[in-house]
């Protein structure tokens, strides 16, 4: 059976590449990226550019951002930046998305903190009633089975309410890219609810019980699930765990920013995978990769947050 038929049976996703690439196909869009000094960033947004997926504005101070570019011997277009003090860059780049100048926007060598704390003003007009949060895009290296993940880089400890939010947003960036049936899995440590010692549990439970008033739309919501008993459903059988959602979750929701942090950095540090992440919630897509992340990483999440724009 070929991925095509796997994919309208189970309305899961393969091959991050290819679905990433699905980008190219739109027009190419304006992002706004906030001081671009690094080599990652730099090189990202011109391969995106040369690929048709964007048109970029780099805002920053212009003399840094053409040495920049003539140290690491990548062609930019001049005409590309706006010139700005760095300390004001973010507060420019929230600007031009305010007035329509730009779809979506990335950050370069300005700690996430201070971008989000920018974004979030509200003359931007950028917040909206749901919170921010980080969405990330893997793929599972045997099988090439996309899987989506909640919270790694935004949500430090998270309450019921702010993870209704985390899964809501989920749940659109799954809708969006053309996940079919979509399985999300709460996850903690072990799969029983554990009180008082495990929080995550009972509010993995509780989701799950939300979700049955279709609060969610269609979906399938359980938990709580340990990680291997989410993704691998041989490992759901070994214990005995079964429903729609086991084994086959193709959205993880991590009990804090931790857990989704951990798992972020041992597919990249340990797996040499290159996933893709975006910040939804907001009006628009945002690019908050890691000043640690690489050119591929970062070039997916700007393909990533293309094909949420639309």
């Amino acid at each position: 059976m070929g991925e095509d038929s796997i994919q309208r049976t189970t309305g899961d996703l393969f091959d991050i590449e290819a679905v990433l690439n699905r980008a190219k196909k739109y027009d190419a869009a304006k992002m706004v990226v906030v001081n671009p000094y690094d080599r990652g960033t730099l090189e990202s947004v011109v391969f995106a550019a040369e690929e048709g997926v964007i048109k970029p504005v780099l805002v920053g101070e212009r003399d840094r951002v053409l040495v920049a570019a003539e140290n690491y011997s990548i062609d930019i277009d001049d005409s590309w930046i706006v010139d700005a003090n760095s300390r004001k860059s973010a507060e420019v780049a929230a600007s031009i998305i305010c007035d329509g100048g730009a779809l979506f926007i990335m950050k370069g060598m300005i700690s996430t903190g201070e971008f989000i704390h920018v974004l979030l003003d509200p003359r931007w007009k950028i917040r909206t009633e749901r919170i921010l949060s980080h969405v990330g895009m893997f793929e599972i290296p045997d099988t090439k089975r996309i899987f989506l993940m909640s919270d790694a880089a935004i949500n430090i400890l998270p309450n019921f309410t702010r993870k209704m939010h985390i899964v809501a947003n989920a749940i659109d960036v799954a809708r969006k890219i053309g996940i079919g049936r979509i399985r999300v899995a709460m996850l903690a440590a072990v799969e029983k609810v554990k009180l008082p010692a495990m929080p995550a549990t009972l509010d993995a439970f509780l989701m799950k019980k939300y979700s049955e008033t279709g609060y969610f739309g269609e979906c399938f919501i359980d938990g709580p699930f340990a990680f291997d008993n989410a993704i691998d459903i041989e490992k759901a059988r070994t214990k005995g765990i079964e429903g729609e959602v086991a084994g086959r979750a193709n959205i993880l929701i991590t009990p804090n920013i931790e857990t989704g942090n951990v798992i972020w950095k041992t597919f990249t540090c340990i797996q040499k995978d290159h996933p893709a992440g975006v910040v939804m919630g907001g009006r628009c897509p945002i690019v908050v990769p890691s000043r640690a992340d690489d050119y591929t990483t970062k070039l997916r999440s700007i393909k990533f947050a293309r094909l949420l724009v639309g």
